[in-house]
């Protein structure tokens, strides 16, 4: 059953990619009278916004509806949901007694915890119909055969999108399609390099920082796999990063634009000129400071004007690949924010992301950026080795391409009306740490930590 909707989903996302923009928005916008009509009789909540705001459910658009932050939709998850026996008590009374992702809330509804890289920490409710139309978006664009090798490395004991998307492929008959093995994160580190070793997956689905680390493995001859697709999600991939991916890797990388309160929202495949919106599911508004997201698939859980804190870039392109938005791989999101104050009673705000627009990360595998102080901003890389540094960024050492970034920051810096800022600058040594070593858990979400050298 879940095989055959999945091949029905491929199919109605192909179908849709024959449609012009115009002809797909005119359906789109249909389909979103048709959720509105049907949350005014199954959602006390929008029911109350649709009266309040006096909207016209025969003439409605998603700008009629007022935004839904991410704090609103926690507040108020038992009156949003459309299914009554759906309950916020419900939720965390199952989320208590079930560490795994395959089993069921209520037995129908796939319960997936966010780490709040998009806004505010929380609980998202999605049918198996729900994941299994994320799914084919991967499957429509990735390289599949019956019985691929597949990976996932991640943390395995979590209920969040990730492992709902991989126990349902690791689970009879879907096994048949997928040659499924998953690493938890928090085994050893030796144990999941010997695993990929035997399991040869053709495809790997990671964090970015986990796939830099396989990188580091594989340059030193530890890790003997041939993929031909790595897929990076839940954080952006930069262009060094995927320089040095595919140069160690020589494969095809993809960056995926997902959430977990949507499920996959767009994707980018090696030398796409950005990430195409899957606007075939999703409408999407993109303003300068957020997103708003309204999924016309989701009916348990309806979204309409729902706010990420995504900045997203419209991307210019002359001959698209499909007939979707596309913007830029650099997703600012919120924790990527650095306030400094200007020195005349402003301040500035910036996302780190943006510094990829002025700064030459090749040769760069990792950076992190850290508020110091209110006056000090502190930059750590890491290089890859030398003669991959020459290959990649025609820089001799590391101590030039060091002073080339330090100057680049600090034009940025000046650029920006940040003359007062200090600089701080250094390179980081990661070989001799182990990659479970260097990840600080946030709640749910992670990240890498660097360490200077000096």
């Amino acid at each position: 059953m879940i095989l055959w909707k999945l091949a029905q989903a491929i199919k109605r996302r192909r179908d849709t990619l024959k449609l012009t923009p115009e002809a797909r928005e005119m359906r789109n916008l249909a389909r979103f009278r048709d959720l509105v009509a049907f949350v005014e009789k199954t959602s006390p909540w929008y029911r109350r916004v649709i009266k309040e705001n006096r909207i016209n459910l025969a003439t409605c658009r998603p700008e009629h509806f007022p935004s839904l932050t991410s704090a609103q939709f926690r507040e108020n998850l038992d009156e949003i949901v459309t299914d009554r026996a759906i309950t916020s008590q419900g939720i965390e009374s199952f989320l208590r007694q079930s560490r795994s992702s395959k089993n069921l809330y209520l037995g129908k509804y796939h319960i997936v915890q966010s780490s709040g890289s998009s806004g505010i920490p929380g609980v998202y409710i999605h049918t198996t119909d729900e994941v299994i139309n994320g799914m084919s978006y991967g499957v429509l664009h990735r390289k599949v055969r019956p019985r691929t090798r597949t990976t996932f490395i991640g943390s395995l004991d979590d209920h969040d999108m990730a492992n709902a998307v991989m126990g349902l492929m690791d689970d009879w008959p879907q096994r048949l399609l997928f040659n499924t093995r998953n690493f938890d994160i928090a085994a050893p580190w030796r144990q999941i390099i010997d695993g990929l070793n035997k399991h040869r997956p053709k495809i790997i689905s990671a964090y970015k920082h986990y796939l830099m680390s396989l990188a580091e493995e594989a340059c030193a001859g530890r890790l003997k796999i041939q993929p031909v697709l790595l897929e990076s999600g839940g954080e952006p991939l930069l262009p060094q990063e995927r320089e040095i991916l595919r140069s160690t890797f020589r494969c095809e990388i993809a960056n995926s634009y997902g959430s977990s309160e949507v499920n996959l929202m767009g994707v980018a495949l090696n030398d796409w000129e950005g990430i195409y919106l899957f606007e075939d599911d999703l409408i999407f508004e993109i303003g300068y400071e957020s997103t708003c997201v309204t999924n016309l698939f989701n009916r348990a859980m309806p979204l309409i004007r729902y706010r990420f804190d995504d900045i997203l870039v419209p991307a210019n392109v002359q001959n698209p690949r499909m007939p979707y938005r596309i913007v830029s791989e650099g997703i600012g999101r919120s924790q990527e924010i650095i306030t400094f104050d200007t020195g005349n009673g402003g301040e500035h705000k910036f996302h780190t992301i943006f510094f990829d627009d002025g700064v030459d990360f090749s040769g760069v595998k990792r950076v992190q950026y850290e508020k110091i102080d209110f006056e000090t901003l502190g930059v750590r890389v890491a290089l890859v080795d030398e003669a991959e540094l020459r290959k990649l960024s025609g820089v001799n050492s590391n101590a030039e391409k060091i002073e080339q970034l330090r100057a680049s920051f600090r034009k940025y810096l000046n650029d920006n009306s940040l003359r007062s800022v200090k600089l701080e600058l250094s390179e980081a040594g990661v070989e001799d740490a182990r990659p479970e070593d260097r990840i600080a858990k946030d709640g749910k979400k992670e990240r890498l930590v660097l360490q200077s050298s000096r």
